[in-house]
């Protein structure tokens, strides 16, 4: 069974946030899973499709963690 989730974000840093991430994205850690984000204006799109429930949660747990920080980062870097 593929499952598929997609998530949308909104922020001004959505270009900043994907490109912090690229070296990520080219690194694939598993056949189970893959990852698709793409930047458009100022959303971040990310796609993960996975073969089964547990790769598919380790994937989020990850890349919305990874997305999360980028953004935390981005927000620090805007106020100093």
């Amino acid at each position: 069974m593929k499952l598929v989730t997609e998530s949308v974000f909104e922020t001004d840093a959505a270009l900043s946030v994907y490109r912090s991430l690229l070296p990520e994205i080219e690194s694939q850690v598993t056949d189970r899973s893959s990852i698709d984000l793409r930047p458009e204006g100022s959303y971040l799109y990310l796609t993960v499709e996975a073969d089964d429930l547990v790769s598919m949660r380790s994937t989020l747990n990850t890349w919305l963690r990874l997305i999360q920080v980028a953004l935390e980062v981005s927000a620090l870097a805007d106020n100093s």
